[in-house]
């Protein structure tokens, strides 16, 4: 009996085969980070005994299936990262034993199914970057999300972090027409003598409006605060960076390139990051933002072992910078063009480097949907580890490629390195 299926973080490509269902007793299912594509199965809600199901990261379009509210066992459900569209099914609200839901970074549309507020079990859920609309559900999950978790949307409302309130019910807002009626008629015979009066509230009730407007805009165009990491608390994530490296102090700088000045962060938790942080002129060409989101979102779920992993995206008002995982012994042109360090780096470890960089690119051309083109493979973009293992990075102008795109007429990189025609 098979109860654990864990095929996450591989190559895996095409739909999920339908003779899934003869896996009765399977309750962990976790697909995350492929290149499958088409449809999620409605024959998942066959898999009754399922408790983990994870398709984040993938290419699956089209609906959620309502099939999936038929596991009733289920405790966590993950489908971000995905081309999912339409409404969510009402039948999810059915699954009152699940404590995650993430169905973040998807095109679903719509309204949040009333049938939610039956789902008490739920402790953290993330619907951010779709295209929902309404009001959230009265829950305890929803009410206590972060605004990281509900942002990005087309107007959901509701007691919430970040959240505006939703408007008046229709009965009350007729109570309060007929008030304001009853108001006018006792208020007639006085008005001409607080016209005046009136007419000036009216002025500094206009200039207080436009004075309100000017200090939310800039908040809410520049103070993004937005993280690409899922599961995480970007401000958080920002703060410590940035005291990471004391803001941005040179005395953490490890590198520089056309696009930014790159940095070493050593984490609350130890954990060492290479942080890129954009040039201004950078920041200034994302004219669709969401759409850039989007693509960092894929590069972040890219697994293999000659890629410099990217863990995500921060966009504030001061800072915009990339997360990379940290690659102990720098660039290849500082081993070469070091004398001593040029000696270790004998025949062999060159070979090895040579074998690293080309497999990087086989997999980032053949192996992801849409292919990535890196564009600027050069001695400064591959990174050696200590074990002298090659790890490509810098995608700052990589493109994904979409089967019906055409954007090679502009050049990008660095000549004499750049892919043939780019």
């Amino acid at each position: 009996m098979l109860y654990k299926l864990l095929l996450n973080n591989n190559h895996l490509l095409g739909a999920i085969p339908l003779d899934i269902i003869m896996l009765s007793n399977l309750q962990f299912l976790n697909l995350a980070s492929n290149n499958l594509s088409g449809s999620i199965p409605k024959q998942l809600g066959e898999c009754s005994n399922l408790l983990l199901l994870n398709l984040s990261g993938n290419n699956f379009r089209e609906s959620i299936p309502g099939e999936i509210g038929f596991i009733l066992s289920l405790r966590d459900l993950d489908l971000s990262c995905n081309f999912l569209t339409r409404e969510i099914p009402r039948q999810l609200g059915q699954l009152q034993m699940l404590e995650t839901l993430n169905v973040s970074h998807n095109m679903l549309s719509g309204r949040i199914p009333s049938t939610f507020k039956d789902m008490l079990s739920l402790t953290t859920v993330d619907i951010s970057s779709n295209k929902l609309q309404g009001p959230i559900p009265d829950i305890k999950a929803f009410h206590n999300a972060s605004f990281e978790a509900l942002k990005d949307n087309m107007g959901i409302c509701g007691n919430a972090s970040g959240l505006k309130p939703c408007n008046l019910p229709r009965s009350s807002k007729t109570v309060k027409r007929k008030s304001n009626k009853l108001v006018v008629l006792i208020v007639l015979p006085l008005l001409g003598s607080l016209l005046l009066v009136v007419v000036v509230i009216g002025a500094l009730s206009i200039l207080c409006k436009r004075a309100r407007k000017r200090n939310v805009e800039p908040e809410n165009e520049q103070d993004r605060n937005i993280f690409t990491i899922l599961g995480h608390d970007g401000k958080k994530l920002y703060e410590n960076i940035v005291e990471a490296t004391e803001e941005f102090n040179s005395n953490y700088c490890i590198g520089e390139g056309g696009y930014g000045t790159v940095y070493k962060a050593v984490m609350p938790t130890e954990q060492v990051v290479a942080v890129k942080k954009l040039h201004q002129s950078q920041t200034e060409k994302l004219s669709d933002f969401k759409a850039f989101k989007k693509e960092v979102c894929v590069l972040a779920n890219i697994r293999h072992r000659n890629i410099v992993k990217l863990y995500g995206f921060c966009s504030h008002a001061k800072h915009s910078f990339l997360v990379y995982e940290f690659i102990e012994r720098g660039s290849l042109r500082k081993i070469i063009t070091s004398e001593e360090q040029a000696i270790e780096f004998d025949w062999m470890r060159r070979l090895n480097v040579v074998k690293g960089v080309g497999g990087a690119l086989s997999y980032l051309h053949h192996s992801c949907s849409p292919p990535i083109i890196h564009r600027d493979i050069t001695s400064n973009n591959i990174l050696l580890d200590l074990e002298y293992e090659a790890h490509v990075t810098d995608f700052g102008t990589a493109r994904l490629l979409m089967p019906d795109s055409s954007n090679w007429t502009s050049f990008a990189g660095t000549f004499g390195y750049t892919a043939p025609g780019a």
